[in-house]
């Protein structure tokens, strides 16, 4: 299987499994990735956390089974070829990120909540290297987390992005020493697992609303959104 799913008390482990391709995603693998994050939306874990076998979170598409036609065409409303891309989770996901982190690895990781990575990983869409746009969400997600003008440069150059530095970004939500990344992610995994659900799920549907809508309607979708997570007066 190319895709490991594990369950660590609530918290959801979906792991990357390809190690031979640094992870790198063929048609399948998207599938089975779907597959398990399908599971996670549908059981009681609170919170996921996604990672990548042998020391790479994932170094992007599989050019080779891009090549060979192993992905459907795309298209506007049909699925990216990471699969799971287009929408948001329902439930906090964390990236647990050693390694290489390109291309469509670096727009899944970018889709996730939260990103945990090694001070030996590195980030970048090297797929502009070979003439492929970004299908998975990066030129909306990343701006979005680090400002235009970084985003920018980091699409423009297609250029490799060491921890520290996108860490110094504001993309990183905490560095780690190197083989640390899945355990430190499991951590922070088990202390929101350990929060009431309905008052945090709440927040977090409030913060990721609040970026496409003017403050006032922001506000109110905020009060909106607790009101309904209150607890019952005993």
């Amino acid at each position: 299987m190319s895709v490991l799913t594990e369950r660590r008390g609530p918290v959801h482990v979906i792991t990357l499994d390809r190690p031979s391709r640094r992870n790198a995603v063929d048609g399948p693998t998207a599938r089975r990735l779907a597959e398990a994050v399908r599971d996670f939306e549908e059981g009681d874990a609170k919170v996921a956390v996604l990672t990548g076998a042998g020391g790479a979170f994932c170094a992007g598409n599989d050019l080779k089974a891009m090549a060979a036609g192993d992905f459907p065409a795309p298209t506007p409303d049909g699925p990216p070829p990471m699969a799971v891309t287009r929408t948001r989770p329902s439930k906090p996901v964390i990236a647990a990120i050693e390694g290489y982190c390109f291309g469509g690895g670096f727009e899944l990781a970018l889709w996730c909540d939260l990103r945990v990575a090694s001070e030996t990983a590195e980030f970048g869409l090297l797929n502009f290297e070979h003439g492929l746009p970004s299908l998975d969400g990066a030129t909306v997600r990343l701006p979005r987390l680090i400002g235009p003008a970084r985003a920018l440069e980091a699409v423009l150059t297609a250029r490799r992005i060491t921890a520290r530095e996108a860490a110094d970004w504001g993309l990183l939500t905490t560095l780690t020493p190197p083989g640390e990344a899945l355990q430190t992610a499991q951590t922070m995994a088990d202390r929101i697992a350990s929060l009431p659900a309905p008052a945090l799920q709440a927040a977090r549907a409030s913060l990721l609303a609040q970026e496409t809508l003017p403050e006032p309607k922001a506000l109110r979708n905020e009060m909106t959104l607790a009101l309904a997570a209150l607890p019952s007066p005993t």
